[in-house]
């Protein structure tokens, strides 16, 4: 069958590069994900006026949905935007990165990479694997759905900081549940590396100025990529543990057929 093939396009806003509605995706029974109602982001602390204009009026943006680790938000909080709720979910703890933050975050990433021998690819696999199976994880993508069930109508934006893993798990397993193309998942996240540039070239920077080292340098290189290599990682874990996404979703998330029929109701046209 000859299908269309779907083009992934970014919200054009002042202050944030990586932020893009998924709208538009289609799924393998010939439907499509409502246009705004899901949006994906990186971080918003720079975010301007305009930008929420947009996002409220434009996009009918409801809620935030901030994925990031209690000392990333300290550090980079989201500004309070009127008539918007927000929800904070994180993905992720230190055991999962395999990080413990102090009051330096970057400095404190840079020295966890001075003492590590794996291979910066092996350990970003392993950690996209952790992203959708480690016991804190799964407690909270279950709570992100349930926000997800309750919100009948508007945007939800969701995001972590590069809008890269913990946004890439996040939308791998909204959108396989909705019954969008594995391919069409896999471009999507791709494309991080052109919207998410800017960003990851601030930090590859960054870690070769305060570390001067070419390890963390080149650590630095694979951690900011957005490798195809990444998200299978996470598909090869499902399959090899659940066998189906709806065996995943129903086992370690709580959604069963009624509530996975419930988000096809609200997320999907037609």
């Amino acid at each position: 069958m000859n299908r269309k093939k779907f083009v992934v396009k970014r919200i054009h806003l002042e202050a944030l590069e990586n932020t893009r509605d998924l709208g538009g995706f289609p799924t393998v029974d010939g439907r499509r994900i409502k246009p705004h109602r899901l949006i994906r982001s990186g971080e918003l602390s720079k975010i301007t006026a305009n930008d929420i204009e947009i996002l409220k009026n434009e996009y009918n943006l409801k809620k935030i949905i901030d994925l990031r680790t209690d000392m990333e938000i300290e550090h980079k909080p989201d500004p309070e935007i009127d008539g918007v709720k927000f929800e904070h979910i994180p993905f992720v703890d230190t055991q999962t990165v395999g990080i413990t933050y102090e009051k330096n975050i970057f400095a404190t990433a840079i020295k966890k990479v001075k003492s590590m021998d794996m291979p910066a690819n092996e350990y970003m696999e392993n950690m996209y694997r952790a992203l959708i199976t480690n016991e804190n994880s799964l407690k909270n993508i279950a709570r992100f759905f349930e926000v997800l069930l309750q919100t009948e109508d508007g945007a939800i934006l969701f995001h972590c900081s590069a809008g890269k893993d913990r946004v890439g798990a996040a939308r791998m397993v909204i959108l396989s549940i909705l019954g969008v193309r594995k391919e069409t998942i896999v471009r999507d996240y791709l494309a991080t590396e052109k919207f998410g540039a800017k960003f990851s070239k601030k930090y590859r920077m960054l870690a070769k100025v305060m570390s001067k080292s070419k390890k963390v340098s080149d650590y630095a290189k694979v951690f900011l990529s957005t490798n195809k290599e990444f998200i299978l990682a996470m598909y090869d874990e499902v399959e090899k543990r659940y066998g189906t996404v709806e065996n995943y979703a129903e086992k370690c998330l709580g959604l069963d057929e009624e509530k996975r029929e419930r988000l096809k109701i609200l997320y999907l046209e037609g």
